[in-house]
């Protein structure tokens, strides 16, 4: 698109009056995303500014989110939803939505919370979930995640358990803990969303790092913990890391723990994956207890409506992680943390898991089969997949050629720590729709891939 001439308002700078035009315009729809803006030449001639000024109107708007532009290939509309990584939820059937990184939904999981809940209304003790608890979760619910956690390689008993109301509470609580406004967090160049999110929240810096095929690597992790300011932090996903699905190897676990000591680095740790895969090497707390929060619940081994995650900690830390967690909500629900403690405890969260575990190894199968000719990351039992998309498609391009087709995906902008790290590749989740629905989703990305050109607008 070429032909957008936009009204400016008289009483701002140009620059930013070229921005607002374009928030004004994309909220009103004029400007949809995917179009493509004049050149600075075209806009500057037509409005009578500067190369320089449109320039600047230009960086102003992807600043807010608004727009994306590469050398040689022009400006392109990112829409309102940009702002926002995760996109509005679709209402119609036919849409295929690949969004959201969640375990597959089976009819056994609705089966046994009914039977659950008919077990506590008939225990004498049902109106103790209706009362507050000093703590995050009475002793007994404790000990259970503990034993849970023990099956991990972690060594703790109920003292050392905090419950929240799922992992986003727990990065909640560690980021208020640990870390003042203004201090730097290092995390992947690629990362889980919400982390970047929560970080703004706190006013606490995200210093993006280099990832591989294993994830976060440890000898960019030490080169970052030499500038400045010095880092106090360092977030990661070691096991099916998000969006690319690595998995750290014990070596490398062992030399973050070994830089978090050196460098005085806090750790926290977002393993909530690590309950989808039968075997993997011991958390990094094991290797550096004194230095890493341990962050896990049960969102994506069994249902994330359940709001029940847990915290390990350095007992020194415990009151404040503890003071953190009354702030922000007092308790979790006593009933969604008494719902998961009954499944520890009965084997239905083994069996639950093992129910979502062939479902996804059915659907990455499926998946493998369909994307087979494309570049892609992935794990057989992970619920996410890295598409990489080739030569000359952007990104933007892509989602929103698969968003005309009734297809949702989101692009690697929402993961990326930088801009000037923003790879071509989107992230499909598969947990979501049914089996049929992601077979027809996948097959409309495979084709619009297969066309090998985007459209020109």
């Amino acid at each position: 698109m070429t032909i957008w001439i936009p009204t400016l308002e008289d009483d701002t700078p140009r620059y930013r009056a070229i921005a607002d035009a374009i928030a004004s315009d994309v909220a009103e729809g004029r400007l949809q995303p995917g179009d493509r803006l004049p050149t600075h030449r075209e806009l500057a001639h037509a409005l009578g500014v500067t190369v320089g000024t449109v320039s600047r109107g230009y960086a102003e708007a992807e600043r807010r989110g608004l727009t994306t532009g590469e050398v040689g290939r022009g400006t392109y509309v990112r829409g309102a939803t940009s702002l926002d990584p995760w996109p509005e939820q679709p209402t119609e059937s036919e849409i295929v939505d690949l969004t959201l990184s969640l375990p597959v939904s089976i009819p056994e999981e609705a089966t046994a919370l009914a039977e659950t809940l008919r077990q506590i209304a008939g225990d004498a003790r049902i109106g103790e979930l209706l009362a507050y608890h000093p703590e995050s979760a009475d002793c007994r619910q404790r000990a259970a995640a503990a034993k849970w956690l023990g099956r991990l390689g972690l060594n703790t008993g109920a003292d050392d358990i905090l419950v929240t109301a799922g992992s986003q509470h727990g990065l909640t609580v560690a980021l208020s803990t640990l870390f003042a406004p203004g201090q730097v967090v290092l995390t992947g160049e690629l990362t889980y969303p919400s982390i970047k999110s929560q970080a703004r929240t706190h006013g606490v810096r995200l210093r993006g790092v280099a990832l591989d095929d294993q994830g976060i690597c440890p000898d960019a992790v030490e080169r970052a913990c030499r500038m400045e300011p010095k880092p106090a932090g360092l977030y990661l996903v070691p096991t099916l890391q998000n969006p690319t699905s690595g998995i750290l190897s014990e070596a490398r676990r062992r030399a973050l723990g070994r830089i978090a000591e050196k460098h005085d680095l806090w750790i926290v740790e977002d393993d909530v994956h690590a309950f989808l895969l039968p075997d993997l090497p011991a958390p990094i707390a094991t290797y550096a207890p004194e230095r890493t929060l341990y962050l896990s619940s049960v969102a994506k081994c069994l249902a994330p409506g359940l709001r029940t995650g847990f915290i390990v900690a350095p007992p020194a830390l415990r009151a404040r992680l503890l003071t953190g967690i009354h702030t922000t909500m007092w308790m979790p629900p006593p009933l969604m943390v008494e719902v998961t403690t009954r499944w520890f405890v009965d084997g239905t969260a083994d069996r639950l898991i093992a129910a979502k575990r062939a479902e996804t190894e059915r659907r990455q199968q499926l998946a493998q089969q369909i994307l087979a000719r494309h570049a892609h990351r992935c794990h057989p039992l992970g619920y996410q997949i890295w598409l990489e998309l080739p030569e000359p498609w952007h990104t933007d391009e892509f989602v929103t050629q698969a968003r005309k087709r009734s297809v949702i995906v989101i692009g690697a902008g929402a993961f990326s720590v930088s801009r000037r790290h923003v790879p071509h590749a989107v992230r499909l989740s598969i947990g979501v729709p049914s089996r049929p629905a992601l077979e027809r989703g996948l097959k409309v990305l495979d084709d619009i891939l297969r066309a090998q050109a985007p459209p020109l607008y």
